[in-house]
């Protein structure tokens, strides 16, 4: 084991909130590979990094929940080299109640049915959160959009949705499937929602310019198998 002091280079890591689980359980497996390289996790919004970005912000590396922000960033000059699609995003409907139904549709109508007018429906904020966007996305197709406006809760980022439904100020909500896959202290229900009935959440990872040499190593050991294991693990999808 290397000491502090035999540390070659630390990575800034810009990630979006969707992958707090997954990527640190990466980061922990890389640097037991690789001591010499130490990786500094930072998790948000993937558009509020990109507006950092666009100020100068120093992350070296940013795992983005929108392919559409990394092309932003690369059109501005800040990316070097050739980004990627690391991974797909999945969304769910999580209820607190147990509801008795086997899809995500027939689930959120039945809470829509029963719900009082305290009840609280929880989504990542979509001016800024690609997990929003698709939430949205999907209570649009099913003519609902309107309807839900009126009593939802905005996270910061896909994972403060997910802590609005967990610590109870949300009674449902539609929210990032890695943060709920593989939990077994969830109250309540989740349904996995079709990738087809919502906008696609097509995640790309790039470098930045200031990429130190430990970013590029992390950069290269997430398409290794061992990184991709553990993003389907926790319930992502992989890009063909």
């Amino acid at each position: 084991m290397l000491s502090s002091a035999q540390v070659l280079g630390s990575a800034r890591v810009a990630a979006a909130a969707d992958l707090q689980l997954a990527l640190r359980e990466i980061a922990d497996q890389f640097q037991q590979a690789y001591p010499q390289h130490a990786i500094s996790l930072t998790f948000g919004s993937s558009g509020v990094f990109t507006s950092q970005l666009l100020q100068g912000a120093p992350f070296e590396l940013f795992f983005s929940a929108d392919a559409a922000y990394i092309d932003r960033l690369e059109s501005e000059g800040l990316v070097q080299g050739l980004p990627y699609d690391y991974a797909l995003g999945r969304i769910a409907f999580y209820s607190r109640q147990t509801l008795e139904a086997d899809t995500a549709d027939v689930a959120f109508l039945h809470w829509l049915d029963i719900r009082t007018d305290a009840s609280r429906l929880s989504i990542a904020n979509p001016r800024h959160a690609p997990y929003g966007v698709a939430a949205m996305g999907w209570l649009s197709g099913l003519g609902k959009a309107e309807q839900v406006s009126r009593y939802r809760v905005l996270g910061e980022n896909a994972a403060q949705a997910v802590q609005f439904v967990l610590s109870g100020a949300a009674e449902a909500g539609i929210v990032a499937w890695p943060l709920l896959k593989g939990r077994d202290d969830l109250p309540g229900q989740a349904w996995l929602i079709p990738e087809s009935a919502h906008p696609p959440l097509n995640q790309r990872v790039a470098l930045m310019n200031n990429a130190s040499p430990a970013a590029h190593a992390f950069f290269i050991y997430m398409q290794q198998p061992e990184a991709k294991q553990i993003l389907v693990r926790y319930g992502f999808g992989l890009p063909d």
